[in-house]
C-alpha cells in the first residue's frame, strides 16, 4: 500500500517536488483512513490540525447558509490535496467536507509535518519552489479553460476518465451528477444540456453513473476544435 501512496504523492501539488525518502518520511508519519459515499470527513467550524492527500475517490466541499441550506464551494479529485489552508493559517475548517464517492484519504498531521521540516528543511524549500510553478501552471490552464464552452470542458473530463480505463468504451461517473457539476463549475441544468450537445459525438448517458463513448477520437478532435 505504501508503494501507491508514495505514487500518488509524486502527482500531489503540495509534493510533487519531494524526492522518495522524504515521501517515504511523511508517508510513514501519516494515516490512511477510509469513507464511504456521503460519510462527513469533517464539520465546518472543526480545530483543524490535519490536512488531507486524496488517494481514492472524490470529496465535495460543502457550506451552509442560515437556512441550513447547502453549496458546493469545490470537488477535489484523487491526487489532490484540500484543507491546507485550514490546517496552516486559519485552525478552524470553514466549510465541511463529504466523501461524494468510496474514498481513502491520507491524513496529514500539521506538527508532524513540522517536525519534518524542522529536522529537513530542504523539504519546506522544495515545496514552495513546486507550488510557486504549479501556480503559473494553473493560471495558465484556468485562462484556457474560463474561455471553453461547458460541452468540451464535459469531453475532457470524459476523455480523461477513459484514459485510467484503457481499451474499453464505457466509463462510470466517479461522482453523482450534481457533483460533477459542480466540478466543472456549471449549474446541473447546464450539464444536462451539455450532455444533451455530446450525443452528436457519440456520447451516451442514461440517468445513472454510465457512459459510453461510441468513439472516442471523434470526441477528442471535438475537444481540439477552437
Amino acid at each position: 500500500m505504501n508503494k501507491q501512496i508514495i505514487k500518488t504523492l509524486q502527482i500531489t501539488s503540495l509534493f510533487e517536488g519531494l524526492n522518495e525518502v522524504q515521501l517515504e518520511q511523511i508517508c510513514d508519519k501519516s494515516k490512511l483512513i477510509s469513507f464511504k459515499k456521503d460519510e462527513v470527513i469533517f464539520c465546518q467550524g472543526d480545530e483543524a490540525h490535519v490536512f488531507f492527500i486524496i488517494i481514492q475517490g472524490w470529496v465535495t466541499i460543502a457550506k451552509e447558509n442560515k437556512n441550513a441550506e447547502q453549496s458546493i464551494l469545490h470537488v477535489f479529485k484523487e491526487g489532490e490535496s484540500f484543507a491546507e489552508p485550514a490546517a496552516l493559517i486559519m485552525k478552524r475548517y470553514p466549510a465541511s467536507a463529504y466523501a461524494a464517492s468510496n474514498c481513502q484519504l491520507l491524513e496529514i498531521n500539521l506538527t508532524s509535518l513540522k517536525k519534518m521540516i524542522q529536522a529537513d528543511p530542504d523539504i519546506a524549500m522544495r515545496m514552495v519552489a513546486r507550488l510557486t510553478s504549479q501556480l503559473n501552471t494553473l493560471i495558465n490552464e484556468f485562462e484556457k479553460y474560463k474561455t471553453m464552452d461547458v460541452p468540451r470542458r464535459l469531453a475532457l473530463f470524459l476523455l480523461e476518465l477513459m484514459e485510467k480505463n484503457p481499451g474499453n468504451n464505457s466509463v462510470d461517473l466517479p461522482c453523482n451528477k450534481t457533483v460533477l457539476a459542480a466540478h466543472l463549475g456549471v449549474q446541473p441544468g447546464t450539464l444536462s444540456r451539455a450532455f444533451n450537445h455530446l450525443l452528436e459525438y457519440g456520447v451516451m448517458s442514461d440517468r445513472s453513473s454510465h457512459i459510453i463513448i461510441e468513439d472516442i477520437e471523434m470526441l477528442k478532435k471535438y475537444t481540439e476544435q477552437a
